[in-house]
């Protein structure tokens, strides 16, 4: 197996008609209307995710850097010409590199590779989990409370939320649902009908390699972003359909593996560090955020598929606009919950 997409037997087959109505969505009058629409999402991202970590530690961790789309050759990107003409209209001023100064900004990059996008003034974050959790301990001092517990019912009444964990009952004036693929069973009751599957992803990161990576990316052709990390590289991507209940699936591993050693055919690593999650995927590509049309103490903001944490903080600036009856800014129709 070295395609970029796996399906999970028999998962699949139970979200069959859930695949159908995705596979809807892609033709390119509907991939426009997509791209469109997550645009005021991600167009400003890197200054957004600053804003956020402003006055936290985490600041640190959101490194300012090129990116690189990386190809085999020129003709590989020319049929990439939809996808870069969607980029271009978003904003992205694509600088062509060939195979000298692409070989100069990546260091032990296979030989295969002559051709490159950079793409200047775009950001990464060095290290999620670091990052993740220096905001956490900064919402804490602001009097924030994280609570951990597995939340099996949310109910309302004319003032009050409550919210019924297996290990205490919670009360609020307000909740938002952003549990990711998991929102469902949550959210329908409140009036939410966007279909959402999981497209599972999966991360092998190499620690203490013999190659220093830069800056981050994206490998066109195997659907691969790779990302500097502070004690080695991470090789991410991947998509796996009706695995949501499923253990990891090694081949995906065995993949990413293979792909890494065969961008660098030199790479030699002390440690391997392997990783999935559930993307939290809907039938139109496009996230819920707003306000329960069922309840009015009741927020969405889940569905972001592979762009949940670039589009992060400006989804949680959106949903605060809300509720707090504020969210001129943004036209939030095209993410209604209650869309379908």
């Amino acid at each position: 197996r070295d395609g970029p997409l796996f399906l999970n037997f028999p998962g699949v087959l139970r979200i069959l008609p859930w695949l159908l109505k995705y596979l809807s969505y892609s033709s390119e009058v509907k991939v426009n209307y997509i791209s469109d629409h997550l645009a005021p999402l991600l167009s400003n991202s890197f200054e957004e995710h600053k804003k956020l970590a402003e006055g936290t530690d985490a600041l640190k961790w959101i490194v300012n850097s090129p990116f690189l789309f990386i190809y085999k050759n020129r003709e590989d990107y020319i049929r990439e010409t939809l996808t870069w003409n969607i980029r271009k209209k978003h904003g992205f001023k694509p600088i062509e590199i060939g195979k000298d100064e692409l070989s100069a900004l990546v260091p032990g990059l296979s030989e295969e590779y002559t051709f490159a996008i950079k793409i200047n003034n775009q950001g990464y974050i060095s290290n999620s989990k670091k990052y993740l959790n220096d905001l956490i301990e900064g919402f804490k001092k602001l009097g924030g409370k994280i609570i951990e517990d597995e939340v099996v019912d949310i109910s309302s009444d004319q003032k009050t939320i409550i919210i019924k964990g297996k290990k205490e009952e919670m009360f609020s004036d307000s909740v938002v649902i952003a549990a990711g693929v998991f929102s469902d069973k949550l959210s329908k009751k409140f009036g939410a009908n966007v279909p959402l599957q999981s497209e599972r992803g999966y991360h092998l990161e190499l620690r203490e390699t013999n190659i220093k990576l830069n800056y981050p990316l994206m490998n066109s052709s195997l659907k691969l972003a790779i990302t500097p990390r502070p004690n080695g590289i991470r090789f991410a991507g991947l998509v796996e359909f009706g695995s949501l209940y499923s253990e990891p699936n090694k081949n995906a591993f065995d993949l990413l593996m293979r792909n890494a050693k065969s961008m660098f055919s030199g790479i030699t690593y002390q440690e391997k560090k392997e990783w999935s999650g559930h993307r939290p995927a809907t039938i139109d590509s496009l996230p819920l955020i707003g306000k329960s049309s069922k309840d009015e103490k009741v927020f969405f903001a889940y569905g972001h598929h592979h762009i949940g944490l670039t589009a992060g903080p400006k989804t949680g600036e959106l949903v605060s606009k809300c509720i707090l009856s504020d969210n001129d800014q943004i036209d939030l129709n095209h993410y209604k919950p209650d869309r379908f």
